[in-house]
C-alpha cells in the first residue's frame, strides 16, 4: 500500500490532522488552478507558434542558487536558437530574475505541488528541473519533488560538491557546457542612497546553518581592527539579527533593504567580507573584491560553490578552515590571511579604499 501521510502528519492529534487536511486541500485547489493555467498558456503558445521552442526552468529557491544559475539562460539561448524561457520561482526570489533580458516571463510557484506536477508532466517543449532529489517535500503529505536527470547523473545531496560548483551542477542538469561562466545580476532601475558617500565595505555574517557562520565576538574584533587601523566604513546587510556593535564607521542595514536594493549596495561596495551565502553570490556576480570565510559544510570538507570572478584569487580569497567549520575559526586564524589578501588585491584603490598598513 503506498504511503500517503508523512510521519510528521501522523504524529499530530486528530484535530490538528483535520486542520492540516483542510489547508492541504486548499493548497491542492490553488495548485490545480495554477498548474492548469500554466499548461493552457504554454500549450496555446506552442500551437500559435509551432516553430518556437518553449523552455521551462524550475529553480524556485534559494538566493545563492538562483544567482549562480544565471549563465544557464545564455547557454539555453545558444543551444535553442528560437527559444523563449520561462522560469518557475517562488515569489520571495522573483526580483532576482525580473529584469533579466533573456527570460520571457517568470512563473510564480503557487506551492510545491505545482512544481511536482510540472516535473512529472510539463507542457513545455523542454523542461529543466534544477532541484536535486531528497531536498524539497510537501511537509505533511508524502509528496516529493523528484529529478530523474539528477538520478541518472548520480548527482545527490551527499556528493554534489565533490567535483562541481553550483553552476556545474545546473549546467549538467541542462545538458549544457557553461560551468565556467560568470553569473550576472540585473537590477533594472532600482536605486538606493549609498551610505558614507559611497566609500564603504560590505559585510554579511548570517546563514541558515550555524556551522557556516563566524562567531559574533570575532566579527566585533575584526571591525575594531579594520576601523582603527584602516579607517574603513562598514555596512552590514542581511535579513535579520544585526550585529550588536556601535561605531560611527559602522552602519547596519539588516532587515531594511529589498533584495534588489541589497544588490545595489553590493554593486557599489569597495570590498566584501562574508561567509558562504546568497549575498556572497551576488558580490561574485558584480566581481567585488572579497574575503570569504568558509569551512566544512555537512560532509564536504572543501568545496567551491562559485564560478566566474571568485575562482580568481586576485579578486577573492575563499578562505577555508582546514580542520573544521567556519564557526570554529578563531579571530587570529582569519586576521592573518585577510591582511595578506588586502595586500594582494591591487584594485581596491579603484573603489576609494586605501590600505596603508
Amino acid at each position: 500500500m503506498p504511503k500517503l501521510f508523512s510521519t510528521r502528519f501522523l504524529s499530530k492529534s486528530f484535530r490538528q490532522q483535520l486542520g492540516v487536511i483542510f489547508c492541504a486541500r486548499m493548497s491542492l485547489v490553488r495548485a490545480c488552478i495554477s498548474y492548469a493555467g500554466i499548461c493552457v498558456r504554454i500549450l496555446a503558445l506552442r500551437i500559435l507558434h509551432p516553430k518556437k521552442t518553449y523552455i521551462g526552468v524550475l529553480l524556485a529557491q534559494h538566493l545563492g542558487d538562483i544567482v549562480a544559475a544565471e549563465p544557464i539562460i545564455g547557454g539555453l539561448h545558444e543551444k535553442y536558437k528560437d527559444a523563449e524561457i520561462f522560469w518557475i520561482v517562488r515569489k520571495p526570489f522573483a526580483d532576482l530574475l525580473v529584469n533579466h533580458p533573456g527570460i520571457k516571463d517568470l512563473i510564480i510557484e503557487e506551492n510545491i505541488f505545482v512544481s511536482i506536477w510540472l516535473a512529472k508532466l510539463s507542457p513545455f517543449t523542454h523542461f529543466f528541473n534544477l532541484h536535486l532529489n531528497d531536498i524539497r517535500y510537501e511537509l505533511n503529505f508524502h509528496s516529493e519533488l523528484k529529478n530523474p536527470k539528477a538520478l541518472e547523473l548520480n548527482i545527490t545531496k551527499e556528493n554534489y560538491y565533490d567535483n562541481l560548483s553550483l553552476l556545474g551542477i545546473f549546467s549538467a542538469l541542462c545538458d549544457l557546457h557553461v560551468a565556467d561562466r560568470a553569473p550576472r545580476l540585473y537590477t533594472g532601475n532600482t536605486k538606493y542612497p549609498l551610505p558614507f558617500e559611497g566609500n564603504y565595505w560590505l559585510m554579511h555574517r548570517k546563514s541558515t546553518d550555524i556551522a557556516r557562520e563566524w562567531k559574533d565576538e570575532n566579527w566585533i574584533q575584526l571591525l575594531d581592527y579594520l576601523i582603527q587601523e584602516h579607517g574603513i566604513n562598514m555596512v552590514e546587510i542581511g535579513t535579520d539579527s544585526p550585529l550588536a556593535y556601535s561605531n560611527p564607521h559602522y552602519l547596519s542595514l539588516v532587515g531594511q533593504t529589498s533584495m534588489l536594493e541589497t544588490a545595489v549596495l553590493i554593486r557599489s561596495a569597495g570590498f566584501f567580507l562574508g561567509i558562504d551565502s546568497g549575498p556572497t553570490h551576488m558580490a561574485n556576480a558584480f566581481e567585488i573584491p572579497a574575503f570569504i570565510i568558509c569551512g566544512q559544510f555537512v560532509n564536504f570538507k572543501r568545496y567551491m560553490s562559485y564560478s566566474g570572478a571568485y575562482t580568481n584569487k586576485k579578486i577573492a580569497n575563499i578562505f577555508f578552515n582546514p580542520s573544521g567549520s567556519a564557526h570554529e575559526l578563531s579571530y587570529l586564524e582569519v586576521l592573518e590571511p585577510l591582511q595578506h589578501t588586502l595586500k594582494e588585491i591591487k584594485n581596491l584603490s579603484n573603489y576609494g579604499i586605501a590600505i596603508g598598513n
